[in-house]
């Protein structure tokens, strides 16, 4: 690093935090003679000094020792800050809009009826709904399961909501015949995201085993939905085509089924190839 341009840098950057030599002599606890020296490149500042000269003058390590202001990292601290300022805009705004209605909410259904009754219905509402806007903000920097806990709670919103509809509608009939599809679609979301965020196999065979259960699953609602006399031969059985209403229904599942299995088969030989390589290399 040339002592001159060093030089040059140490006086801009010190002028720029709006310090004196002297000042920055002190916060260093360092002779004035010493900064004085260092600005005109007759030597160096100590390593022990580094950490706390830049960060009294808001530099890099890389930028003190190069001698030069990296812009590029400087424009990604920006962007980067502009993003969290961005994200915890959001979600004030978000929060704020909660708040702002389940106090009218609260104070209507008291203020009507004498009693909470379709106010809980709002708060459910809301609840499911901080879930997916808030939730994964907040847990994003504190743990590396955020997906997963964020899709647990907002699961266990949406059916305490359904429960609380229910509850006051009196309508539990009707939600049973919501909630049973709803159930079985995040059940196959859960076990699609668990293989592919924690199944250690290569994607072939996660996208292969995520087909086969959603197949599944495709399966589970057309014999709940329909009804069909043989479940069997209307949605499984290719060599059965009787009725043409559930031609559509039988088409998804098989085609499903069949890319299922051809991935999940060439993930397993991909999977065997590979173990296979890495013990004649062990």
């Amino acid at each position: 690093m040339d002592k001159k341009e060093f030089a040059r840098f140490m006086s801009q950057k010190r002028q720029e935090a709006g310090l004196t030599q002297k000042q920055l002599a002190d916060r260093l606890y360092v002779d004035h003679s010493t900064v004085s020296k260092w600005e005109r490149g007759l030597s160096y500042p100590d390593i022990t000094l580094i950490s706390k000269i830049c960060q009294i003058l808001s530099i890099s390590e890389h930028e003190f020792l190069t001698a030069c202001e990296d812009q590029q990292s400087r424009r990604e601290k920006v962007q980067a800050r502009r993003y969290r300022g961005i994200i915890l805009t959001l979600q004030l705004i978000f929060a704020a809009g909660y708040i702002c209605a389940l106090i009218p909410c609260f104070i209507c259904n008291l203020a009507i009826d004498h009693t909470l009754s379709w106010f809980w219905i709002v708060f459910s509402a809301l609840l499911f709904s901080a879930c997916i806007t808030n939730l994964p903000f907040i847990l994003v920097k504190r743990t590396k399961h955020t997906l997963l806990i964020t899709s647990l709670c907002a699961a266990a919103a949406l059916f305490i909501m359904l429960a609380v509809i229910a509850w006051q509608t009196g309508g539990f009939d009707s939600i049973k015949e919501i909630a049973a599809p709803i159930a079985l679609v995040v059940l196959a979301y859960f076990a699609i995201m668990l293989i592919f965020r924690y199944l250690p196999v290569n994607i072939t065979l996660k996208v292969g085993l995520s087909l086969l259960i959603a197949a599944a699953a495709a399966l589970i609602g057309m014999i709940a939905g329909n009804g069909a006399a043989s479940p069997f031969d209307a949605y499984v059985n290719p060599l059965v085509w009787n009725d043409a209403a559930d031609y559509a229904n039988k088409i998804t599942f098989l085609s499903m089924s069949a890319a299922g299995i051809i991935c999940s088969a060439a993930g397993i030989v991909l999977l065997i190839r590979k173990t296979l390589k890495h013990r004649r290399t062990a």
